[in-house]
């Protein structure tokens, strides 16, 4: 069945918990008080929905720390060089011992800039779902890597890949993308009929 004249719930634009909608009415105020470019009104979208990866721990935050780390291990390599550490005079060349610090430094620093980067590399994972009355736009972020669909609100289907808690299958003339990764479980039934009653009310 079609996604458009599936049985949604009744349920108003307030009542949206992961998307933004935009009645006619705001959009025709904006565009008379607004001079905007072609690419603003060619993405002027009725309903959005920017789900986001959640981290544990912001992305600059972590680069801080390994900044740090990095000093922090810099110095000590300098000091185990030079001796400063005891008042001793400068040895060279530098002891077993010390050569396996720097070198242990050095292989820590390394890994943690590796790690870094991987979790870097998914911080701006997200889905973006974007409808107005010609037009529905989909992507999804993962690695780095885009996978999106475009067509036409009438030809959109939303349904669950397996049951009301699973991720949401959104598909339309021949392409398909799976979003709700970054949504509870318990929300995805929510992020489904949100999808749903904004297909049916395009242009309201």
């Amino acid at each position: 069945m079609n996604a458009t004249v599936s049985p949604v719930r009744l349920m108003s634009p307030s009542a949206m918990r992961f998307g933004v909608w935009h009645s006619l009415t705001e959009r025709r105020a904006g565009a008379v008080s607004v001079a905007r470019s072609a690419r603003d009104q060619a993405d002027d979208w009725q309903a959005e929905w920017l789900l986001m990866r959640q981290l544990p721990v912001p992305l600059a935050v972590l680069s801080r720390w390994w900044w740090m780390a990095s000093v922090l291990g810099l110095v000590a390599a300098l000091l185990s060089f030079s001796g400063a550490s005891d008042l001793s005079p400068v040895a060279w060349p530098p002891s077993v011992h010390e050569l396996q610090l720097v070198l242990a430094l050095v292989a820590v620093s390394l890994i943690a800039r590796l790690a870094l980067r991987a979790y870097g590399h998914h911080a701006q994972d997200h889905d973006h779902i974007a409808m107005r009355a010609d037009r529905v736009h989909v992507s999804c972020c993962r690695g780095g890597q885009t996978q999106s669909l475009d067509c036409h609100p009438r030809w959109l289907r939303v349904e669950p890949v397996q049951h009301d808690r699973s991720l949401i299958r959104v598909s339309g003339e021949g392409c398909s993308v799976v979003v709700g990764e970054f949504v509870p479980s318990d929300g995805r039934k929510q992020l489904a009929n949100e999808l749903r009653w904004a297909l049916r009310h395009l242009d309201d």
